[in-house]
């Protein structure tokens, strides 16, 4: 099977080395996606968009075994208030559905934060857009294409 996305499009366009893992049916959970791609839960990169009270935008990422620690993003980003998005706006925002976000080629510019234990991993797991394929690549690619602010944003 071939899937092709902005993102392996992105990807192919720089000459970066991944692996595109196809699903035998499309997944919206890191737990359905770790089965369909036979991948350990702590090299799947979830995505959760937040947003504080003025409705400016975070992308926060970490690995799927951690949960996020809203307090350690808020001393981060330096706001007193920050809550998940809704459904919705991770549409309008984000350009991608709930469930195959990727931490690149987001529709509006926004901040993306990832926590440190990301720096330790050879490879990760990310959405490839499509709810049908992940792609594992090096971590160390992802971090140089996305260019997150780095901070301890998990328990």
């Amino acid at each position: 099977m071939i899937i092709e996305t902005n993102i392996t499009k992105l990807l192919n366009s720089k000459g970066i080395k991944y692996k595109l893992l196809p699903h035998t049916k499309p997944v919206f959970t890191c737990e359905d996606a770790t089965k369909e791609r036979n991948v350990p839960i702590d090299e799947m990169i979830k995505c959760i968009l937040l947003v504080d009270k003025e409705k400016k935008y975070y992308l926060a990422c970490l690995t799927s075994d951690k949960k996020l620690n809203l307090q350690k993003v808020r001393e981060l980003v330096g706001c007193s208030r920050l809550s998940f998005a809704v459904k919705k706006d991770i549409e309008e925002v984000l350009g991608y559905q709930l469930g195959a976000i990727p931490p690149l080629l987001l529709k509006t510019t926004i901040p993306i934060l990832f926590d440190k234990i990301i720096l330790k991993k050879v490879k990760v797991n990310i959405s490839s857009g499509n709810p049908s394929a992940g792609i594992e690549l090096d971590s160390k690619t992802l971090i140089e294409l996305v260019k997150p602010s780095l901070g301890d944003i998990s328990d």
